[in-house]
């Protein structure tokens, strides 16, 4: 392995892949890539790309390498607090694709790029010596000018001191055809309002379902218990024709309102280390991969300007800022207001004008 790069990207996921891409890209090499797994094992991840996440993918110039393996998602089938349904249609506003068909595609573009990627390579610790970053990892030390730190919820290497906003989540995986087609289903749970249960087509055969709730409304009960109760009551019955695909898994979400960007001189989070998951939704898969993008520009800016770190870093904070602010605060307001909104569109849902209004938000998630 080279020992010095100019950067050294911790975490192999939508935010790493694309800034090693993005880095590349813009001539910051060499790029290594690491990964502490083999590349394309399965994540608990609901697998949805929005229509922000697609744009970006459009804007990176990926878009037909994913289009033709997507699901599309054109209907969602909602069920508010008060236990009223309704069910809206239009045109693909959505898309499903396993996390880790995504995942390894996005790698297979940054290698294409000229990126090095080191799978089953955990880095232990990190600590700036002679000017570079030496990064201490299971394959020996590695030296590197920046550090971009994807490496999710766990987020080792930020230095944020303010308590962390957990999502609690638990989904599993499916196979069999106990779902409607092209058709997201949200459940919203007045225990867990303004939070959600859902099930996602993946393909013409296969779905996931999954909860979601803050850590603070579980108390003392058990997230495996609560996602059982829930899968029985509302997709019992399909369950019971379907054959269940690998295990059930529970992960955090770290989320946030107000984006702050707290790590050592030289490096940068990106994706769920920067805490960067949409608090209504917890869908992190759009904001990962622009952070990434934004990491790689603020380095060649950087490098250009003969930056010091720290101004490196301040800029990519309030590029940050300017970035995710907008759709945080929509959905902290979604999460204040939101519940009697969507009591309405299931009790007027009947209405063309309320119809409309449900497509352009299924066209916006």
């Amino acid at each position: 392995m080279e020992r010095e790069h100019e950067i050294a990207v911790i975490g192999a996921g939508p935010a790493g892949a694309v800034a090693a891409l993005q880095a590349c890209r813009l001539g910051l090499g060499p790029v290594l890539l690491l990964d502490k797994a083999p590349l394309g094992r399965q994540k608990p991840c609901g697998s949805g790309l929005s229509p922000r996440a697609m744009k970006l993918l459009a804007d990176l110039g990926l878009w037909q390498h994913i289009e033709s393996r997507a699901y599309p998602i054109s209907g969602l089938a909602l069920t508010s607090p008060s236990g009223r349904s309704a069910s809206v249609s239009g045109k693909a506003s959505a898309v499903v694709l396993p996390r880790a068909e995504l995942d390894r595609l996005l790698v297979q573009q940054a290698v294409a790029a000229g990126a090095r990627f080191e799978p089953g390579c955990r880095v232990r610790r990190i600590e700036r010596r002679a000017g570079l970053l030496e990064l201490e990892t299971d394959v020996g030390p590695v030296a590197a000018r920046w550090v971009v730190a994807a490496d999710g919820a766990p987020a080792r290497f930020s230095r944020d001191p303010s308590p962390r906003r957990l999502l609690l989540a638990r989904m599993g995986w499916f196979e069999g055809r106990g779902f409607r087609p092209h058709t997201l289903e949200m459940i919203f749970h007045p225990d867990w309002a303004p939070h959600y249960g859902w099930l996602f087509p993946e393909s013409e055969q296969s779905f996931n379902i999954g909860v979601c709730l803050r850590a603070e409304k579980l108390g003392r009960r058990s997230l495996r218990r609560l996602f059982d109760a829930f899968a029985e009551r509302c997709f019992g019955e399909r369950l019971a024709s379907a054959r269940q695909i690998g295990p059930l898994r529970s992960h955090p979400i770290s989320t946030a309102v107000l984006v702050r960007h707290r790590a050592p001189p030289g490096v940068l989070l990106a994706g769920e280390a920067a805490r960067l998951a949409n608090p209504a939704t917890g869908e992190g898969i759009s904001y990962a991969m622009e952070s990434g993008r934004l990491a790689a520009e603020a380095i060649l800016r950087g490098r250009q300007r003969c930056m010091p770190a720290e101004a490196v870093a301040a800029g990519y904070a309030s590029s940050l800022r300017r970035a995710v602010t907008p759709g945080f605060a929509a959905a902290e307001l979604f999460c204040r207001l939101g519940m009697p909104v969507l009591d309405a569109i299931t009790r007027l849902g009947g209405l063309a004008a309320v119809r409309r209004l449900s497509s352009d938000f299924l066209s916006r998630i």
